[in-house]
């Protein structure tokens, strides 16, 4: 009976032993799997990361490879207060050139843009006055101006003078030519 006893006592402390070793398995198998679970939240978010600082990077020498192209492009459109500056620069341009000049018309026009856009166009009509060289160096000058520039229109023609003999007419080329020219240029708003 004492050695039934001493089986019984022995069989209860072997089953407690037994389910605390699993209770401690069940324990250790939930620690790994939480910290395997905040292993792979972890890794996600630091490849996330090194993700978006390598797009950062790239985009940042991106930037610094257009940069002296977006400053180029910057630098072909009128700024927002150089309207009267780049007519005056016109003007001048005409002047050494020996050429009159008569600016008919200014009109500001975002065209089928979206008035979110950030530039307009600036319309020029003018009319200049002068040799025929001098006409066409002034367009030279005109096209090669550090502005984005669209010549719309451009038309040279030679101012007859009249001379009155008898009862015909008769015209004779004064030298003098008179340009017509329509001009688009872009214009920060």
């Amino acid at each position: 009976m004492y050695n039934h006893k001493l089986s019984k006592i022995t069989l209860v402390v072997l089953t407690i032993v037994i389910i605390v070793i699993f209770m401690m398995c069940y324990f250790v198998y939930k620690d790994i799997k939480y910290k395997n679970q905040n292993h792979h939240i972890i890794l996600s978010d630091l490849s996330f990361q090194n993700n978006k600082q390598d797009y950062l990077i790239s985009t940042q020498k991106t930037m610094d490879d257009l940069a002296p192209d977006i400053k180029l492009i910057n630098s072909s459109i009128i700024s927002k207060e150089g309207d009267v500056g780049f007519i005056e620069n016109l003007e001048s341009i005409a002047k050494e050139n020996s050429l009159s000049i008569e600016i008919d018309s200014l009109i500001f026009d975002n065209g089928l843009k979206p008035t979110s856009s950030s530039t307009d166009v600036l319309k020029i009509k003018a009319k200049t006055e002068g040799s025929w060289s001098n006409s066409y160096t002034f367009l030279a000058r005109l096209e090669s101006l550090p502005f984005k520039i669209k010549i719309d229109k451009f038309s040279l023609t030679s101012i007859p003078v009249g001379i009155v003999s008898g009862t015909n007419e008769n015209y004779v080329s004064s030298g003098n030519w008179q340009s017509v020219f329509e001009i688009d240029v872009l214009k920060s708003k």
